[in-house]
């Protein structure tokens, strides 16, 4: 068995290409806006990094990062308008002196739980199927609420990840591409089971 068919050695190159793919992540993300462009590139190369096994980082994100740049600036604006409308109704809700403001809140939930599931599938969407951004949006829809188990098992992981940092700040040198690797290989097992909801 030569030194490149060991499992040291592919060991050793999937640490080195997750911590190459999350250093220009970090690097690309400064400057705010461009963290949806960047985080679908990220996802871009894990999606040709896993059907070809093996792959130019820096070569293959800058392309995937041009390829979403307008998409991913889109996106990007719509999901901080959302979130400043949840922050403002929020506020809003909270001074409301009734118990209407309890159902409220659970109506914010909701919405917001949803608003989650598509952010976790959004990405992977968005390099697997070249469509509008309204269409990214209606796909990571679909497949969050089709794949259910698939959904709760992606909000564990991000969960974990979160945790991970939270407790171990250097971690943060490589967990980010980890955390995206281990999202698209759960999402990439929900493309196969859609068919025409998929547009």
């Amino acid at each position: 068995m030569g030194i490149y068919d060991s499992k040291l050695y592919r060991a050793m190159d999937f640490i080195m290409n997750t911590f190459l793919l999350n250093l220009i992540w970090i690097l690309m993300c400064i400057p705010i806006i461009t963290i949806f462009p960047a985080t679908a590139a990220m996802f871009g190369v894990i999606r040709k990094w896993k059907k070809e096994g093996e792959i130019k980082i820096f070569a293959s994100f800058f392309r995937f990062f041009k390829e979403n740049v307008k998409q991913g600036i889109v996106l990007e604006l719509i999901w901080l308008f959302i979130a400043f409308l949840f922050m403002i109704n929020f506020n809003f809700t909270n001074q409301i002196p009734s118990n209407v403001k309890y159902v409220l809140f659970a109506v914010y939930f909701l919405v917001l739980i949803q608003f989650i599931f598509i952010t976790l599938y959004i990405f992977p969407v968005m390099v697997q199927y070249k469509v509008t951004w309204i269409q990214t949006i209606k796909n990571s829809l679909i497949l969050s609420i089709r794949n259910l188990p698939y959904t709760i098992l992606l909000l564990l992981i991000l969960s974990a990840g979160i945790a991970i940092i939270y407790f171990f700040a250097g971690t943060t040198m490589i967990i980010f591409s980890l955390i995206a690797y281990f999202i698209y290989s759960v999402v990439d097992c929900t493309f196969n089971k859609m068919t025409e909801e998929i547009i």
